[in-house]
């Protein structure tokens, strides 16, 4: 596509999105293209991955909107169409995901099974179990269940992205029941669907065993693990060096990462936005408010 081309698309789009706007009720007022902003909240490891990998680790503009959990972000965007949010692929219903480009010279990929598995999706990325140290007994034995055929099954019918057979770490445990215990799992709102998913296929399986499964953010499972609260961490994103000191201090022990799920983060708009795709660099702009409205957006896009 020539970039005049290109610039009459997007001023369309911008024009579409100005009309749908009206015809939606938000019209009528000065502020009818501003962009409504939507993100999660600074403990989820979904806004630290953000923040590195699309913001650059700059801040976020003082009017993005966060709230506690992917599900909260969509239900908020599905009533705006002004607003645009992000967060984890398993979640998304009832709004307009958007292709994500690289940068202007790249083609819009969707963040689908596909893209995310072959890294074509800008925002790829792999969702993370963390234990202490090596994982024993019945801890060991659920997390591989969860890197078995029936966890990943589990995984794919939940809506998020099992990891394919060559990349799931090889966690071999007896195949024997495991003692009666109680396993705690917590962490990533991004999982605690998938946690829990999990959490109940397994105790069907083997009744023995009590897993608990709460969210809170990555942040808090991690300072869960650090504080020996519970048994696993479930992570959206990596621990940062600083993270895996503390447990190293404390245990004497290097924290064990072993990734569980892959994950698209999306980007998503109301379902009446016409955009057709958006850029890394443009989704930069708008979080951290170089860019306040629709209209803007679009000459930013030439």
């Amino acid at each position: 596509m020539s970039m005049k081309t290109w610039s009459l698309f997007r001023t369309t789009a911008v024009v579409a999105l100005a009309v749908a706007l009206l015809l939606s009720g938000c019209g009528g007022r000065t502020d009818e293209s501003t962009i409504i902003l939507y993100g999660r909240e600074n403990n989820s490891g979904t806004y630290m991955y953000f923040k590195e990998h699309v913001l650059n680790k700059a801040d976020f503009a003082s009017n993005v909107q966060t709230l506690p959990g992917t599900a909260a972000v969509i239900n908020a965007v599905s009533k705006d169409p002004r607003s645009i949010g992000y967060g984890g692929i398993g979640y998304v219903k009832g709004v307009k995901v958007i292709p994500v480009k690289k940068d202007d010279n790249s083609p819009a990929v969707d963040a689908s099974l596909q893209n995310v598995v072959n890294g074509s999706y800008p925002m790829s990325r792999n969702l993370y179990f963390y234990t202490v140290q090596e994982p024993q007994g019945a801890v060991r034995h659920f997390i591989a269940w969860v890197l078995g055929d029936e966890g990943q099954e589990v995984c794919q019918k939940v809506g998020y992205y099992p990891l394919p057979p060559e990349r799931r770490p090889q966690l071999k445990s007896s195949e024997a029941p495991p003692e009666k215990k109680t396993i705690t799992v917590k962490g990533s709102d991004t999982m605690v669907i998938l946690g829990q998913r999990w959490a109940e296929h397994y105790m069907q399986k083997f009744p023995g065993v009590v897993v608990q499964v709460t969210g809170g953010g990555s942040g808090t499972g991690i300072a869960a693990l650090i504080n020996g609260a519970t048994s696993i961490c479930e992570s959206s994103r990596p621990l940062d060096e600083k993270e895996r000191g503390q447990i190293k201090a404390k245990f004497g022990k290097d924290p064990v990462e072993i990734p569980v799920a892959m994950d698209g983060l999306a980007v998503f708009v109301h379902e009446s936005n016409p955009l057709k795709s958006i850029t890394l660099a443009e989704l930069n702009a708008i979080y951290t408010g170089k860019v306040r409205s629709w209209r803007e957006f679009g000459s930013t896009s030439k």
